[in-house]
């Protein structure tokens, strides 16, 4: 979602030209821009980018490897055929792929044929992908893009240690979702957490659907700018509280 991108991107420049950004994941899929959205990323000097289920998904296509293969996608043939389902085919497209290629791949798949589609990411992307991190800790937070257990503590081990060792620890982290009593009870962190991955229109209607959630030391910040037409990208400021939001033709709101 390049646009709200750009806006939301521009508005915290101009408010804290120091800022550093911390990414939750999710730059590929749902939207049409996948490849101007890595390309701006990458422009960034002072970010962190953590690794998204969906980005996980793609690695496995790109190299083979993944921090977790979901059971619906142990190899990129099932990887292809299920997330051309989920914004998959618009992320090919951003790269220059052909519909009809796309069509023609889905009815007769193979490691062959998907290997060849996916050498037309740039090496540079293919990196980016690759070296993305599972977790960022800082002293009063950390970030993970989807779950981090309330009966874990967040430093033994910690979400910025890469536990690729554990596969349920990084499925938890790339895949879990927070139940809404889970949002809300009390956690062993230390630190507030801040997690992108579960839409927080899961939760909420009304004037509240579309802006982040804040529970027991924890902050979801998932407000669905690809999902919907009203949804929108946000930013959260941990040490101040303040939020910024662009909608899909970046119209910038800030909230109190």
């Amino acid at each position: 979602m390049l646009r709200p991108l750009e806006a939301l991107v521009g508005a915290v420049a101009r408010s804290d030209p120091q800022a550093h950004y911390v990414f939750v994941g999710d730059y590929v899929n749902r939207g049409p821009d996948s490849r101007r959205v890595i390309d701006l990323l990458l422009s960034l000097s002072r970010a962190t980018f953590l690794r998204g289920n969906h980005d996980d998904i793609f690695d496995l296509l790109l190299s083979g490897q993944c921090c977790s293969c979901h059971a619906s996608a142990p190899d990129p043939v099932s990887a292809f055929a299920w997330f051309m389902q989920h914004g998959l085919a618009e992320t090919l497209m951003s790269y220059g792929a052909d519909w009809a290629e796309l069509e023609s791949l889905v009815h007769r798949p193979s490691p062959r044929r998907v290997e060849q589609l996916m050498n037309m990411v740039p090496a540079r992307h293919q990196i980016f992908i690759r070296s993305l991190r599972l977790g960022y800790e800082a002293d009063d937070f950390f970030v993970v893009h989807g779950f981090w257990n309330p009966d874990q503590p967040d430093d033994s081990p910690s979400p910025g240690a890469q536990p690729t060792a554990d596969p349920r620890a990084c499925y938890e982290m790339l895949w879990e979702r927070f139940t809404h009593a889970e949002i809300h009870r009390k956690k062993r962190w230390k630190r507030t957490g801040y997690f992108g991955h579960t839409p927080v229109f899961n939760y909420r209607s009304g004037a509240d659907a579309f802006t982040p959630i804040r529970g027991e030391k924890i902050v979801l910040l998932d407000t669905a700018v690809a999902l919907s037409a009203a949804g929108m990208l946000s930013a959260v400021c941990p040490e101040t509280g303040a939020v910024m939001q662009a909608d899909q033709a970046g119209t910038i709101t800030e909230l109190s």
